[in-house]
């Protein structure tokens, strides 16, 4: 009897899955947003938006492909269904004795919302144009999974990867949900975006070069912001909602703010792998693993677990773990820096950090995770 009622379940959850595609692949938008990869004449290996574009028309032929880009591109080579240009709003750099590396995040938001205000269909993808599709898996969430009540902003969750969605129970960064793909709602993700711009130079350079952040998240020797690409769009649609997780800067962990972090993130997404959910990242995205993020499996659990209230030793016990994975990181910090430099190196930084006096850091070998990718 109980294989039969398993059998039985499996059959209904499979026929709900193919209703739900059939629903879903003619009435959904894809919008790409941002920079153009690969102008006429190159070879097909560079032709990245291109073959974006050709992984829509072969997995959603019935998709709304706009292109969401800046004024002057050339996109005469590409076949999309509407086309919006932009005004460039600019970046920023992270340094500016070496002005490599920049923070595009206003570029995001505008090319992001603009293609959103165009797209016409129930359901909308954000996508950047080095990205493709394998598969539509990430349909197989566009449904209304149960939610608790506290901090429920979307009509339904959006779908993201696991890519830089942060958990901090592994890293200093709170409010970080990913924002290199995006599937949901057309409503939902037109209320996600519509933001203020970020402030600048004060969000990016918000803490000078020479100084420190003891429980830094990331490497590099840049500025040090205010919040990550990722926390301000998370943190300025929030505040806009009512939920205020102003930080101090992009690793301040405040006890008061760690559970409605996690909360808010868990109950308005629905986090899984890129691969699982049909989606190819840029290579460069995959040069360091990342063993910070949130796992399916971790969202999944934790979905249970907030659809009702916690009790405060469940927030105790959050806000302990991930003060101790804090240190457990700081403290493997400070030993590297004893193995690797010696004794007197390390006291010199220890004794300039306390008295808050400049001093100058080791070269550093990779600073690609300072800097947000292109957007």
């Amino acid at each position: 009897m109980e294989e039969i009622i398993d059998e039985a379940s499996i059959a209904k959850a499979l026929e709900e899955r193919k209703a739900l595609k059939k629903k879903v692949v003619n009435d959904i938008s894809v919008v790409i947003q941002g920079k153009v990869f690969g102008e006429p004449g190159d070879g097909f290996e560079n032709q990245l938006t291109m073959q974006c574009i050709s992984s829509i028309r072969n997995l959603l032929p019935n998709a709304e492909i706009v292109l969401s880009t800046w004024k002057g591109t050339v996109v005469s080579h590409l076949d999309y269904d509407k086309l919006v240009l932009n005004d460039d709003p600019g970046a920023i750099s992270y340094s500016e004795k070496e002005p490599t590396y920049f923070n595009n995040n206003r570029r995001q938001t505008v090319s992001t919302l603009a293609g959103l205000n165009a797209a016409t269909k129930t359901y909308a993808v954000k996508m950047r144009g080095d990205c493709k599709l394998s598969d539509v898996d990430f349909i197989y969430h566009l449904k209304d999974y149960p939610r608790g009540n506290r901090y429920r902003f979307f009509k339904q969750r959006v779908v993201i990867p696991t890519k830089y969605s942060r958990n901090p129970r592994r890293i200093a960064q709170l409010i970080h949900p990913s924002d290199i793909f995006q599937a949901g709602l057309l409503d939902d993700l037109l209320n996600l975006w519509d933001l203020p711009l970020q402030p600048e130079p004060e969000t990016t350079r918000a803490i000078p070069e020479h100084k420190k952040v003891f429980n830094n998240a990331l490497n590099g020797g840049y500025y040090r912001m205010k919040f990550g690409a990722e926390q301000y769009n998370w943190y300025a649609f929030c505040k806009k909602n009512g939920l205020d997780l102003e930080l101090k800067h992009y690793s301040h962990i405040p006890a008061n703010k760690i559970l409605a972090s996690d909360m808010s993130i868990i109950n308005n997404f629905v986090i899984d792998d890129a691969i699982m959910l049909g989606v190819n990242l840029p290579k460069k995205m995959y040069v360091v693993h990342d063993k910070d993020l949130y796992t399916h499996a971790e969202w999944y659990y934790l979905s249970k677990k907030y659809l009702n209230e916690t009790s405060k030793f469940y927030e105790f016990s959050l806000i302990f773990q991930v003060y101790l994975s804090n240190f457990k990181r700081i403290f493997w910090r400070m030993q590297h820096r004893l193995v690797k430099f010696g004794f007197k190196d390390f006291s010199k930084v220890l004794v300039t950090y306390l008295s808050r006096k400049t001093h100058t850091q080791p070269p550093v070998s990779s600073r690609t995770q300072a800097a947000s990718p292109l957007s």
